[in-house]
């Protein structure tokens, strides 16, 4: 079955009739048109009429239709341009963030570029005075030496010096021996403040380049620390041993007769014995120092 709209099938309706119409006028008056024609033309007129109504509604239904099509567009054209506009706006947040982060990143290299030179200066630093304890202690060591060997001599003297002869001679190295144990304490006075001082730079810069350095190298650092400690340990006895010796001759400048003199040097001669071994021990504390 045909599917027709129901305009068209009343024009067909009408122009069914109206053709039954014309064949029964003709019949019936010998095939004259007579009044019939009239009819026909208004007939055919309202179905010219109807005709364009029915494309006027077509039109206006597919007019409605893209109307209603173009609205959608233009909402979808609306909520694209919001995104867009939605998506500039992040894409500069995240331009400003990445600037942000760069100008950071460019801070911080600087700053690890400063802080590795610190902290390779404090490794110098740290180094030297390392090195300059270890020629403190050498000279203190040579100090202590020189100051055993001219007990020594003195005493020597003061026993094989005859009569008036020993007293002049004994005064004479006394004098001399004055002047040397004089020299001698000032130096060993300088190199105690230089330790002194040095203890003092050396305990802050191993304070600023423990909190720079890398955790991972505690260890390491826990034994040259307690090697370092050690080496002061025998700086400092060994700065003590220095002030018996002046205890000592303090006491034989007192007691200058023969029989003091040889007990001094008898004990001098086994305090020297002691400095000897001291000695060692802070060669030995040393010695280390130079292994990886």
């Amino acid at each position: 079955m045909e599917n027709i709209c129901p305009p068209c099938h009343c024009i067909k309706s009408l122009r069914a009739s109206l053709y039954g119409g014309e064949v029964a006028g003709s019949a019936g008056h010998g095939g004259g048109r007579g009044p019939s024609v009239p009819l026909t033309r208004l007939f055919f007129q309202m179905i010219e009429s109807n005709d364009i109504s029915g494309e006027k509604v077509r039109m206006k239904e597919t007019i409605e239709g893209l109307q209603d099509k173009l609205n959608k567009r233009d909402k979808e054209v609306t909520a694209l341009m919001s995104q867009t506009e939605t998506l500039r706006a992040q894409v500069s947040a995240l331009e400003t963030k990445c600037k942000s982060g760069e100008k950071k990143v460019d801070a911080l290299q600087k700053e690890k570029r400063r802080l590795e030179a610190e902290l390779e200066a404090l490794s110098r630093k740290t180094h030297d005075a390392s090195g300059q304890l270890v020629l403190i202690s050498q000279e203190l060591l040579r100090k202590e030496r020189s100051l055993n060997e001219l007990r020594v001599l003195l005493l020597e003297a003061n026993r094989h010096s005859p009569g008036p002869e020993r007293d002049l001679s004994r005064e004479v190295h006394k004098a001399e021996w004055r002047i040397k144990e004089q020299k001698l304490k000032d130096d060993i006075r300088g190199l105690r403040e230089k330790l002194t001082g040095l203890d003092k730079e050396k305990s802050l810069s191993d304070q600023r380049r423990y909190s720079l350095i890398d955790p991972s190298s505690a260890p390491e650092l826990q034994r040259l620390q307690h090697q370092l400690m050690s080496t002061e340990d025998a700086l400092r006895d060994a700065l003590d041993q220095a002030q018996q010796v002046e205890k000592l001759m303090e006491a034989m400048r007192s007691c200058p007769d023969k029989s003091q003199a040889i007990s001094n040097s008898s004990s001098t001669n086994g305090l020297h014995q002691q400095d000897k071994g001291h000695k060692q021990e802070v060669r030995d504390a040393l010695a280390p120092r130079g292994t990886p």
